[in-house]
């Protein structure tokens, strides 16, 4: 009963926000665009494009220097460090700050083998 709550008026605002698309679409569908309209059209997208190709850059910088380890609620420094980057696909895994149970990733020395490597052709 609680997700029909939910999704309920999401599908309604979603039909709303639909229908004022369609209405106007259809309000300017014979609206002339003059050569000046397109300068502030064009310079939207590459500024949109821009700042979304610049977001991602940062979130691949961060995520490679280890700047979201931080965020992951490990309170030892040393543990929060980010891993040595050796060039292979091992995991390197940290053990949990705590668990309930004690054992806090019993696994974390535990080392996952290198994938094949393809012959260079």
């Amino acid at each position: 009963m609680k997700r029909v709550l939910l999704v309920l008026p999401l599908f309604g605002i979603l039909g709303l926000a639909l229908w004022w698309m369609v209405v106007g679409w259809e309000a300017g569908a014979n609206a002339p665009m003059q050569a000046t309209d397109y300068i502030p059209m064009v310079l939207g997208v590459v500024l949109t494009l821009l700042l979304g190709c610049g977001l991602m850059a940062l979130l691949f910088f961060s995520s490679r220097r280890g700047y979201d380890e931080a965020a992951s609620g490990v309170l030892d420094p040393q543990a929060a460090a980010p891993p040595e980057r050796t060039g292979s696909y091992n995991l390197h895994v940290r053990p949990a700050a705590s668990s309930p149970d004690g054992m806090a990733n019993r696994h974390a020395d535990a080392e996952t083998p290198d994938p094949p490597q393809r012959a260079m052709r």
